[in-house]
């Protein structure tokens, strides 16, 4: 499952806000919260490309959304020294 940066933030229990600035300070994105291109191709964060229709210049506005792989996500909380807890499946709960 892929997470946008808002999602893993939740995930990892910290805010976007303060997740990005973390993230800038590690140098995986630069200063227009971009991935940097030495953390592309890794299988661990992508650039997700995407795309709008707006009206203001009558076209297609394209942007890229950074994204976490499952394993981008316990990669970051290795990063940032947060440790994430798996919880069993639900099937051996019951």
């Amino acid at each position: 499952m892929h997470r946008t940066l808002d999602a893993t933030a939740a995930l990892l229990g910290i805010g976007p806000r303060k997740l990005r600035r973390r993230l800038r300070d590690l140098g995986v994105l630069n200063h227009a919260g971009e991935l940097a291109c030495a953390h592309r191709d890794k299988g661990r964060l992508f650039i997700d490309c995407r795309s709008r229709w707006n009206p203001n210049i009558n076209g297609w506005s394209h942007y890229g959304v950074v994204m976490t792989t499952e394993a981008g996500v316990a990669w970051l909380a290795g990063q940032l020294g947060i440790e994430i807890r798996r919880m069993p499946p639900a099937s051996a709960t019951a």
